[in-house]
């Protein structure tokens, strides 16, 4: 019998894929709105000095070696906002391992957690409580860090649907 040649799924077999893995959070505080205003979702405003220089972005960061997702996503959460995480669900992993640098986000819904979130770490500029209609704005004034972020609060708050601007 002969034995296949090529390569079907078009990786480089040579090359062992070591992605970084990641955790944020959709904190939700159904609470906060005030009268007649829906929930709000706490948003971390970037520093880091590349594209996403600051843009909005759900808290959350790297997984370190050995941890698992809940104890990274508490860690993080913590050293970001400081707040502690009570309760999590996980809604979403997004693959990027056709990149240069591939990754794998896992994205969880908070509605519970304990504490008043503050911007801590050198990572963050500023934190801010966004309702739909702030984060409609963040959408169409493209100051988002991630395109992925519009379908995701829209799957996860129900939120939208929002003019995109196009790539034209």
């Amino acid at each position: 019998m002969k034995e296949p040649t090529g390569n079907p799924g078009g990786f480089d077999t040579g090359k062992l894929v070591r992605p970084t893995v990641s955790v944020h959070a959709l904190i939700i505080d159904q609470a906060s709105g005030g009268e007649g205003q829906g929930p709000q979702l706490l948003m971390t405003r970037l520093a880091y000095r590349d594209h996403r220089w600051r843009k909005w972005s759900f808290p959350g960061g790297y997984v370190d070696q050995g941890e698992g997702l809940p104890i990274a996503l508490k860690r993080e959460i913590q050293e970001e906002v400081g707040i502690d995480i009570l309760a999590s669900e996980q809604v979403e992993v997004v693959t990027c391992l056709e990149q240069d640098k591939p990754h794998i986000g896992f994205l969880f819904r908070c509605d519970a957690w304990q504490g008043e979130p503050r911007a801590l770490s050198r990572e963050v500029l500023e934190i801010l409580w966004m309702d739909e209609a702030e984060f409609g704005r963040a959408v169409t004034g493209e100051t988002l860090a991630y395109p992925q972020m519009v379908q995701q609060v829209a799957a996860a708050m129900g939120w939208g649907p929002w003019d995109v601007p196009s790539c034209s």
